[in-house]
């Protein structure tokens, strides 16, 4: 289980160079999974090997959750949190998601605006898988953007290692391992 090598899969199915750089180092995929320092590249991948897709939109949700999200982000995370418990339907994701993209125009700050962008990339992924990833991504953002005068290198790794943690967390090795197994079954 999880023998084969995880950078020529990715290689394979046309990974980004930055992920396959930044990932080379590892042979197996419980060690790319465990060591890997980014919490987008973790969602990509997990998305990319066929993840379940109520996994996914929680580990989106930790991560938009990272950024600090002011009150309009919050209460779209909120829903999603709703239609994760079967407490709201899509319609009410849509709309939520549809409020927070009109008010993103008026955002008061570059951190703010990421960190909107995070919830939104939550809302549109419980309907559209493929967006889930740029979640964490703008949690990252949000967080460089907040930090910049305070360290935005510093900032930017505890960013990702935040956002590593939390996509690990919702998505541990035991729900990724069993992708892993049909990907290798399949050659």
């Amino acid at each position: 289980m999880g023998t084969s090598n995880p950078i020529a899969w990715l290689s394979a199915h046309e990974a980004q160079r930055d992920v396959l750089d930044g990932l080379s180092r590892f042979t197996t995929w419980e060690e790319l999974w465990a060591g890997c320092p980014r919490g987008d590249w973790l969602l990509g991948i997990a998305t990319r090997i066929g993840a379940d897709h109520m996994h996914l939109v929680r580990a989106a949700l930790a991560c938009a959750r990272i950024a600090d999200p002011e009150e309009q982000a919050s209460r779209l995370l909120d829903v999603v949190d709703a239609w994760l418990a079967d407490e709201a339907n899509t319609y009410d994701v849509e709309r939520a998601t549809h409020a927070l993209d009109t008010a993103l125009a008026t955002a008061p700050d570059p951190a703010s605006d990421a960190s909107m962008r995070a919830a939104i990339a939550v809302g549109m992924g419980v309907g559209d898988r493929a967006v889930l990833p740029s979640a964490p991504a703008a949690a990252v953002e949000s967080i460089m953007m907040a930090s910049i005068d305070c360290g935005f290198e510093l900032a930017m790794r505890w960013a990702h290692d935040k956002t590593a943690t939390a996509v690990r967390a919702a998505l541990p090795w035991d729900v990724i391992s069993p992708c892993i197994e049909r990907l290798e079954e399949r050659g």
